[in-house]
């Protein structure tokens, strides 16, 4: 196998395993990934295919003991959504390029202990029950999170991305997707099937 074909199986493994928002879950909290961390993820499960050929194991056979793209995905959330240690300058450096990012992408930002974002008029609603209710952010020792700003608004949702500058900008993109409905909303209850008759 070459490594471009490593390289693809593994994006395509990636992306199936990351295809619904929240499928994944770090300490309880469902996982967001941003792009940095996915490709990470496509380089990481490329190599673990390319070992596994070199001792006469195809991509697909792993599919029959276990799911190392969901592995991968999980492996990183782990590094990324716990464990992050951060000296105040990097905190608020990283603080302080979220703030200017979501400003510049044109998002009300609203500075706090949380980072509140408004959603704009005709946007997602994301409140209880549909109402309309800002999101915050944190970057806390657990890496980045965001939530729905209200009282019963449940758990973060953890977001696997680096507790950079870098990594801000990154969270700022993907905070402006869910805002314009780009990127399926996180807080989405799960439609309920109804019985077959």
């Amino acid at each position: 196998m070459s490594d471009t074909s490593a390289l693809d199986a593994a994006k395509i493994g990636i992306r199936m395993a990351t295809r619904n928002p929240g499928a994944h879950v770090q300490e309880g909290a469902p996982v967001l990934y941003v792009p940095s961390v996915l490709a990470e993820a496509a380089d990481l499960l490329a190599k673990m295919y390319e070992a596994g050929q070199n001792h006469g194991i195809a991509p697909e056979d792993w599919a029959t003991v276990t799911s190392l793209p969901t592995g991968v995905v999980d492996a990183l959330a782990a590094r990324y959504c716990s464990r992050t240690e951060l000296t105040s300058v990097e905190l608020h450096a990283a603080r302080d390029a979220l703030i200017e990012e979501l400003g510049a992408k044109g998002i009300t930002v609203r500075p706090g202990l949380r980072i509140a974002v408004d959603p704009p008029a005709g946007g997602p609603s994301f409140g209880y029950q549909g109402r309309e209710a800002p999101l915050s952010l944190a970057l806390t020792r657990e890496g980045w999170d965001i939530r729905v700003d209200e009282p019963a608004s449940g758990r973060p949702r953890r977001i696997a991305a680096p507790a950079t500058e870098e990594g801000a900008r990154e969270v700022a993109e993907l905070v402006r997707k869910i805002l314009s409905g780009e990127a399926p909303n996180p807080f989405a209850r799960p439609a309920v099937k109804e019985p077959s008759a």
